[in-house]
């Protein structure tokens, strides 16, 4: 029998010379649909707003009861609102002299303006901030940055409170996102009668711009109250200079996305995981610390039935009760059901392992903080496995995340609004331009410049981070205003007069000193300071010591 040939030579299988198709593996693993652990993962490939929007609701409301009922929730929220806002943020005002076209001097004597202003409507005792007046500007900025971390969004409403007999009347209120939502019910991703596209309660133009958001006049749940099914349309800038009204912040991770993602989203399973395998590991804690006790009687009912009268059961019964009140038996304080005449107590313990519980938790905890951007010894408190180069290295990566919250907080929420504000501030002569300068919107960006500073990095170990601090100075890579900054959010030109006048008041009273030797022109004071390391040999040489390596790699014992 003759068998045909494939182009090497070699015989063809039957199904090949036929013509059948051959079956191949997916180049990619990945894709393959078969498999223990790819073969029923199935997930769909939809828009940002597809896969987002009709879940929200239930996420969110997932999400809000792991913060409500789960103490490892409620402390990863606090920890990221104290790292990223504190109590306060504080702002240095330095408007661009040279896009304003005025002299520096001019724009540091703006910026003082500004600041001075700014301070009375942002903490003033009145809450002018606030347009229900009771959160000064920080404790606003605190409010949103939590929202941001449990609902994925900030929603905000620049408001004009003309009745009220404020000095400004510029305001933030900060919005529940749940209010923001398409009117009566409409389609996402559907055109409204003048040509736009609404989803998720955004109005956006046919570039995917918003300019518009529906916004209901309570809340969803609330069903009592009427207002709850009327929505108002908010424009995006309520006059056509661009004066910001509406604040909607989020991080945004692709492309077409309309609503903010909350944080919580990936690890909501292993938040209930772990709060189940918690509630059980107690409980089998709480029984294994029980023991029960049973009474056993060698004269039950059917033995003595035959014997005994009815008469004489309920006497001798009397007699037992009358026994059990003289003669009680307890452990520890419980009294256990009365014991007759050749009666005992067996005693009963159940035994359930909970060993494994602080090892299963910890592995939970280190895959919720990484999903949260947190350290796992912010999560947990637990520095038990913690040396200083782990925790260094540890706040290094979470205070990236700090900086990005920082940054998305700044740039959607204090910007727009301080601009806001300071156009009124202008507007009313609270703030004066100097000659020359243009008018406010004309040059906006560069009027609003400056620097916000919330809570300091801190530290793990002051002495040498504050010496390399110094020596970043020293070799010319950082400045005292970066420093402080990053140190405690304080601000330099503070610090320096500040200083100034303690030496001031020394000198008043008579009082050494401690700096003056590093001040004084005398030859023994150059003496001295050549003899004194620099701050660059110092940490060179702490960080070449074995003393210093040691320390680096030490652990604490658990």
């Amino acid at each position: 029998m003759t068998a045909l040939l494939d182009h090497m030579g070699r015989p063809m299988a039957k199904a090949e010379a036929l013509g059948s198709p051959v079956r191949f593996d997916r180049p990619y693993e990945s894709a393959r649909r078969n498999g223990a652990f790819t073969g029923n993962w199935r997930p769909g490939l939809r828009s940002a707003d597809a896969d987002w929007l009709n879940d929200r609701d239930e996420v969110i409301a997932r999400s809000r009861d792991v913060g409500r009922n789960e103490g490892v929730g409620a402390s990863a929220s606090m920890r990221v609102v104290n790292s990223a806002v504190g109590f306060r943020w504080d702002f240095t005002s330095k408007p661009n002299g040279r896009a304003l076209g005025i002299t520096y001097e001019a724009a540091r004597d703006l910026g003082q303006q500004i600041d001075a202003q700014w301070e009375q409507f942002a903490y003033g005792i009145h809450f002018q901030a606030d347009a229900e007046r009771t959160l000064t500007f920080g404790q606003l900025l605190r409010l949103s940055a939590a929202h941001i971390f449990n609902d994925g969004e900030m929603l905000g409403l620049i408001e004009w409170a003309e009745d009220e007999p404020t000095r400004f009347k510029t305001r933030l209120r900060v919005v529940d996102p749940d209010r923001l939502s398409n009117p009566n019910g409409r389609a996402d991703n559907s055109r409204l009668e003048n040509g736009n596209i609404i989803a998720g309660g955004i109005e956006k133009t046919y570039a995917g711009v918003p300019i518009r958001y529906w916004i209901r006049e309570g809340h969803p749940s609330d069903l009592g109250a009427r207002p709850s099914m009327n929505w108002n349309s908010w424009d995006r800038y309520s006059t056509d200079d661009g004066r910001p009204q509406v604040l909607h912040a989020f991080d945004k991770l692709r492309a077409g996305q309309s609503r903010g993602v909350t944080r919580f989203v990936s690890v909501l399973k292993l938040f209930r995981s772990l709060s189940k395998y918690t509630e059980k590991t107690i409980e089998a804690a709480a029984l294994n610390a029980l023991f029960l006790g049973f009474v056993k009687s060698n004269a039950g009912p059917s033995a003595v039935r035959e014997g005994f009268e009815a008469d004489d059961l309920a006497a001798w019964a009397g007699e037992r009760e009358d026994y059990y009140e003289e003669n009680p038996v307890e452990v520890e304080g419980v009294r256990f059901p009365v014991l007759g005449p050749d009666d005992d107590v067996n005693m009963q313990t159940t035994a359930r392992d909970t060993s494994g519980f602080d090892g299963f938790t910890r592995a939970i905890l280190r895959l919720i903080a990484a999903a949260l951007g947190v350290t796992y010894e912010e999560l947990s408190m637990d520095f038990s496995q913690t040396n200083y180069s782990s925790a260094r290295a540890a706040l290094m990566i979470a205070w990236k995340e700090t900086l990005a919250l920082r940054g998305l907080i700044e740039q959607q929420i204090a910007w727009p609004f301080f601009a806001a504000w300071l156009e009124e501030a202008i507007d009313i002569g609270a703030v004066v331009l100097p000659d020359g300068a243009p008018a406010f919107w004309d040059a906006v960006d560069a009027y609003v410049e400056g620097r916000w500073r919330g809570p300091g990095r801190g530290h793990i170990d002051p002495t040498k981070e504050i010496a390399a601090a110094a020596a970043r100075i020293e070799a010319g890579i950082s400045t005292l205003e970066d420093e402080c900054a990053e140190y405690d959010g304080s601000d330099w030109v503070e610090k320096l007069e500040q200083r100034a006048r303690e030496r001031d008041k020394r000198a008043d009273l008579k009082q050494p000193d401690p700096a003056a030797a590093d001040l004084a022109d005398t030859p023994e004071a150059d003496r001295q300071r050549d003899a004194r390391p620099s701050a660059l040999a110092s940490v060179r040489a702490a960080a070449d010591s074995p003393e210093h390596t040691a320390f680096l790699d030490a652990r604490p014992s658990a």
